[in-house]
């Protein structure tokens, strides 16, 4: 159950709108394993009436950065890294050789190179393992009003609601994946936040919705089949779109 951590190079600063999550998913889509992103894409991983994609990717990162908050643009100067995981191996080895070959690289119309990849095993043997989020991990609730208007509500990592809803979706992404029932009956997993504060919280914009999610660092407990499930699939929703990417603090990626 591989990761890799890919760093990418360019030449001149390369410039992105503060809310890139939608560039970065079609940056990813086009260099998976198109036959594989095409059939998780169309079909994915089934639960009832639900679909897993069961691959996430974090958001990018730079020792490097510059806001504007004029013009709502992120400058990146220096190399960025972007981490992919899945809990299909296929896809991690295949897009890794991709990188590899391909010489034209682009992101929103810049050239960017391969640097450097890393492979990462993303596995545990312990039921205690402290991560940080690489991108935001989004839980939410959508309500209907009586005018048949639909809201969404976001909850924080300091809400008991947070840590009960990323278990309800762990449990329905193992058993989509297994395709049979969990055995364990009562709390399969539990979400500590260990360092988050407000500078963790992520509103963005993802193609006309606002999305909120938190990065910092949680203590998961689990079995740790689940936990190492949990860091080749990511917590919580929306992880094929980029949120919810986790990894040990240990593990973390290196710029050099």
């Amino acid at each position: 159950m591989p990761a890799i951590h890919v760093t990418f190079s360019f030449e001149a600063p390369l410039i992105l709108p503060i809310n890139y999550q939608h560039l970065l998913q079609s940056f990813v889509y086009k260099i998976l394993p198109q036959e594989e992103a095409t059939q998780l894409h169309e079909e994915g991983f089934q639960h009832n009436n639900r679909t897993y994609k069961l691959f996430c990717f974090s958001s990018l990162q730079s020792p490097k950065t510059l806001y504007d908050k004029n013009t709502k643009k992120i400058t990146f100067h220096d190399k960025i890294i972007l981490s992919i995981s899945s809990i299909i191996p296929e896809i991690i080895e295949k897009t890794a050789n991709f990188l590899i070959l391909s010489e034209d690289l682009k992101i929103r119309g810049y050239s960017i190179k391969l640097h450097s990849l890393e492979f990462d095993k993303l596995q545990v043997n312990e039921d205690t393992l402290i991560v940080k989020a690489v991108s935001p991990i989004t839980v939410y609730s959508t309500y209907e009003k009586r005018d048949g208007k639909k809201i969404t509500h976001y909850f924080t990592p300091f809400d008991k609601v947070f840590e009960h809803l990323i278990e309800e979706n762990f449990i329905r992404k193992y058993e989509a994946f297994t395709k049979k029932p969990l055995s364990e009956q009562g709390q399969v997993l539990s979400v500590e936040p260990i360092k988050v504060n407000k500078w963790d919280k992520v509103v963005t914009n993802y193609k006309g919705t606002w999305i909120t999610g938190w990065k910092g660092k949680y203590q998961l407990k689990a079995k740790a089949e689940y936990l190492s499930f949990l860091l080749n699939t990511g917590l919580a929703s929306k992880n094929s779109s980029g949120f919810g990417m986790i990894l040990p603090e240990n593990t973390l990626p290196t710029r050099d």
